[in-house]
Order: structure tokens, then sequence, then C-alpha cells
């Protein structure tokens, strides 16, 4: 159960205001109940992505069963719940800021079930499209509110390894997806099981997140406390809730069209994760059993083909070690470097601040282009399947590495706010990336592997 509300009171640096430790603070919870709340977060912020791409391996048998001959309409089932995940945060986030994190995780994750199972009956193309957007709206949560869910747990000095963690979901799920998404279309020959696994998955991660998950967000939890205190003023308390609504459900918008941190965070982060959706879009032309011309094919047959995603996933795992065993270091040399600079005495106790996660972010900025070059002229040349499947990895540790500096930078220069933060970064690249689904594979077509 959620911690009492009795035991709740404003923090500061672990403590509360009359100077005795306050368990009940998110940040001093044993490490046990931190974790077990990472890893229900993560679950949802990898199922998500995961249902982004598991419907790509059954497009061929959506095609037929529907007797669609337009790729672009074909498309559209992945590609609007692409844009769901987007347009979702904007209500998602703003009433975790008002309602609580438990609540917008628990909520939208059982919404997300029905909504998968709706997916999996859809009598026709329409019904699909359109609650495949629904269902992304619903299953935004665990994408968009994680990084904040970790703010509200850790320390800045110790949310590298628990960011990294969470990270691995939105990246390694659209990577998974195409795995999982290749075999369950293998062994059943239909793209409606693929909906059901899902609906399965999210029905137990939502029993879940119902049976253990806590409350995070620590201004919900004093909000609460007070008004069994009785200090708030019930009678005006509903106009005063509709007066936070409007200011909440804005603030997304007004953060990435207002500040220039995130405003340009949220533009290469949408950068980056488009790339790794177009990246995914080669997998079954590059590796698929036919051939689309004038593309090359390795024609790999049956459930093999998933595989080929693995690549970028295996970076993928690659840039999350790296980041959980180097993010809080190299966050802690940054703030002892500029507390010497800055002539500051005790470095014991250094000045934190958001810029200290950039090194991790520059070095991600350099692999990316690395492994999108290796990816794309070796395929172009032909040479051995493995080389593209080298680059793949080479650009998904890039991508894990920058996803995760961005996030971690977000939570640490808004605190309160991270979740708006994030909800307007989420935003962007939902958007970017729902475009690149839709045209993807008619841009391969016309430019090649290479270009």
């Amino acid at each position: 159960m959620p911690p009492s509300l009795e035991r709740i009171s404003v923090q500061e640096n672990g403590e509360d205001k009359d100077g005795l430790f306050d368990p009940a603070d998110p940040r001093t919870w044993p490490s046990k109940w931190k974790w077990i709340n990472i890893l229900l977060i993560s679950m949802q912020g990898t199922l998500s992505p995961i249902a982004s791409t598991i419907l790509v391996m059954g497009t061929t048998q959506l095609m037929s069963d529907f007797s669609l001959t337009n790729t672009y309409v074909a498309a559209l089932p992945i590609g609007l719940y692409v844009l769901g995940l987007g347009i979702g945060p904007l209500f998602v986030a703003p009433c975790s800021e008002v309602y609580g994190r438990r609540v917008a995780y628990v909520v939208s994750f059982c919404l997300f079930t029905v909504l998968n199972v709706g997916c999996a009956l859809s009598p026709n193309v329409g019904a699909l499209i359109v609650l495949r957007l629904l269902s992304g709206m619903a299953g935004s949560a665990g994408p968009s509110l994680g990084g904040s869910s970790v703010g509200d747990m850790f320390r800045p000095e110790e949310r590298g390894k628990a960011q990294a963690v969470y990270s691995l979901g939105p990246t390694f799920g659209p990577v998974l997806g195409g795995v999982i998404g290749g075999f369950i279309v293998h062994g059943t020959g239909g793209w409606r099981w693929l909906l059901w696994v899902m609906a399965i998955a999210s029905g137990v991660t939502s029993v879940a997140a119902i049976l253990v998950q806590r409350e995070t967000y620590q201004p919900f939890l004093l909000r609460q406390k007070q008004r069994c205190e009785g200090a708030v003023a019930q009678p005006r308390a509903h106009i005063e809730l509709l007066k936070v609504l409007r200011v909440a459900l804005t603030r997304p918008v007004r953060l990435l069209f207002t500040s220039p941190i995130c405003t340009f965070m949220s533009l290469y982060l949408s950068l980056i994760y488009g790339i790794l959706y177009l990246h995914l879009i080669t997998i079954p032309l590059l590796y698929g059993p036919t051939s689309i011309p004038p593309l090359f094919s390795y024609r790999w047959t049956g459930g093999t083909t998933g595989l080929a995603f693995l690549g970028a996933g295996i970076g993928s795992l690659f840039g999350t070690a790296v980041c959980a065993r180097f993010l809080n270091r190299s966050y802690a040399r940054a703030a002892r470097h500029h507390a010497v600079k800055s002539g500051q005495h005790d470095t014991t106790a250094p000045i934190r601040m958001p810029e200290f996660r950039l090194p991790f972010l520059q070095a991600g900025m350099l692999i990316v282009p690395a492994g999108l070059i290796i990816f794309g002229w070796s395929a172009e040349e032909q040479t051995h399947w493995v080389v593209p499947l080298v680059g793949a990895c080479v650009l998904g540790m890039g991508m894990l590495m920058g996803y995760v500096a961005i996030h971690a930078y977000l939570v640490d220069a808004f605190e309160q706010y991270a979740a708006s933060a994030l909800a307007a970064a989420v935003i962007t690249r939902c958007v970017l990336t729902c475009v690149l689904t839709v045209v993807g594979s008619e841009l391969y077509r016309r430019l090649g592997y290479a270009w």
C-alpha cells in the first residue's frame, strides 16, 4: 500500500521541517521499494514501445485480411499509434501533477489493456486505426512519466543508474517488438495474436501496478496531508482544482515553445528517436524473405527476420551498461571540477547543475552518425549481413546514451515540473516518428539504404 499520509511532511535533503528523518519521503525510501517502483514503471515504459513495432511484422497479413493495396493506409495503425504516444502526455503528465503519479500510471495502463483487446477484435481497418491511436494515448504514461518518477525517488547524483534502466524500455522496446512479432506471426500466421499478446502482458502489468506501485510525487502527497488535516478549504476545492488543471494542461506546450532548453533538447530527442524508427523500418526490407526493387535483401525466412532487430537492441543494452556504470561518476566528476574552478572550499558538497549531464550527450551525438554510416553504406554495398548489424549496434548504443542524458538533464532542470518537460519532449519525438513511420518504406525505395 502507498505510504501513510500521516507521515508526509515538507522535505529538504531527506529531513522534514522539524529536522526528523521521514521514511515517507520517496527519496528516503529503502532501495528495495525504489527499485520495485522503477521496475514496474520500466515495464510500462517498455510495453508501450513494443506495441508500436510489434504490428510491423504482421503488416502483410493485415493487408491480406482487409484487402488493402495502399501501403500508406497499411502503415497508419503503426504511425498513428506512435502519434498517440505523443498526444497522450499532453493530458497524462499534467494530471500526474494534480492527481499524483500512481493514478496516472494505473488508469492509463488499464485503459491501454482494454484498448489492446479492442484492437485485436477490430472488424475493419478503420476501427483498427482509431483504436490504435487511442491505445497509444492510453499507453503513453510509461514512456512520458518514467523520467520524472526517477527524479521523485532519487537525488541528482543518484539518478544515473535508475535513469539508464528506465530508458532502456523506450529504446529497446521498439526493437523487442520486432523480434517478438516475427516469431508470433511465424507461429500463428495471424496479426491479431500480436495484439492479444500485448493485451495479456499489459493486463498483468496493470494488476501488478494496482497491487504494488506507490505514489512518488511529493507535492501531491503534501496536498493530501493538508486535506486530511483540514488545511484546504473544501467548499472552493473544485474551483481551485479547475484552475490548477487549466494551468497544468497547458504547461507542456508552454514549456516547448517558451523554454529554449526544453525546445532544443526535445528537438534533438525527436531526431534520434525518429532515426531509430527509420532504422527499424529497414529491417523487413533488408532482411525480409523477399526483396522490393530496387532494394537489396538478405532474404532471411520465418521468425529469423525479427532477429535482425536485435542489432540495435544489443547496442541499447551496451549503452545502458555504460550509463548505469559511468553517468553518476561523470556527474560527480563534473561537479567537483566546477567546485574547484569556482573556488568552492567544500568540494564534498559541490553545486549541482543539469549541465553536468552534457558530456554523455556529446558522446552519444558522436556515436550515432558513426553507426548510421556503417549500417547504411554496408547495406548499400551488399556486404556480409553481420556488418549492417554492427552498425545498428553502434547506433543503438549512441541513441541510448543520448536518450538517457537528455531525460536526466530535463529532470534535473525542471524538477517539480519534470513530467511536463518530458511530455513536451515526447510530443515532438512522436509527431516526427509518426510521419517517418508512414513514409519510411517509400523513402528507402526512392533513396536507397545509404542516403
